[in-house]
């Protein structure tokens, strides 16, 4: 009874320590203050790290999500740009700057999964996974035959120059024997393709 008054520092009086005993005394309330404090931080920890990982998961799931839209952006406006060239309804100006801003965009995302396969905080779904890697082959592909069609003599900017060479850089060191972990056979099949396609934009 007087060890749980002590600990829980209620202090009733009726019981009174005398002599040597009152230094048991302050220890026991001592130690349950600490304990209590214990018990209490454990539970609060507990719950910031379970909201802390919802968190992150959220925000990965969204960024996955972000890589895929802009993924498919790009991709549409390089297919664009290549059906206007295709057809010889293109304004110079007007194909540089649209080319250049996709291509921006396109190293954005490009560095964003190569964190990804070197880096991995968190590991993408198989599915999810697949479609950006299909993604980023498909706007190397198209990048490859847009480069092709335009004009030869046309000046290209030094910004564009450096995110072209960026690209194929970070491109040649996506494959399936270059990243540090394994993956499905499937998604380093994409790997493969995603480095086939940025060596032959180094190479043009």
């Amino acid at each position: 009874y007087f060890s749980f008054v002590a600990v829980t520092s209620l202090g009733y009086g009726d019981v009174v320590p005398l002599g040597p005993a009152r230094v048991l005394a302050v220890a026991e309330a001592a130690g349950g203050l600490l304990l209590l404090g214990m018990v209490i931080s454990k539970l609060v920890s507990r719950r910031q790290e379970q909201l802390t990982e919802e968190i992150h998961r959220t925000s990965f799931e969204q960024r996955i999500g972000r890589v895929r839209t802009n993924l498919h952006l790009v991709l549409t406006d390089l297919q664009g740009l290549e059906r206007a060239c295709r057809e010889g309804a293109l304004d110079p100006g007007r194909v540089r700057a649209r080319l250049e801003s996709a291509v921006t965009v396109f190293v954005g995302e490009l560095r964003a999964v190569h964190d990804l396969l070197y880096r991995p905080q968190l590991a993408p779904e198989e599915a999810e996974l697949e479609g950006i890697l299909a993604g980023l082959t498909a706007g190397f592909g198209q990048l490859n035959d847009l480069i092709a069609c335009l004009p030869q003599g046309d000046a290209v900017s030094t910004s564009l120059r450096a995110n072209l060479r960026l690209l194929g850089k970070l491109g040649d060191e996506i494959c399936s024997d270059c990243v540090p972990h394994e993956y499905a056979p499937v998604l380093a099949g994409w790997m493969d393709q995603v480095q086939r396609q940025a060596r032959r934009l180094r190479t043009s």
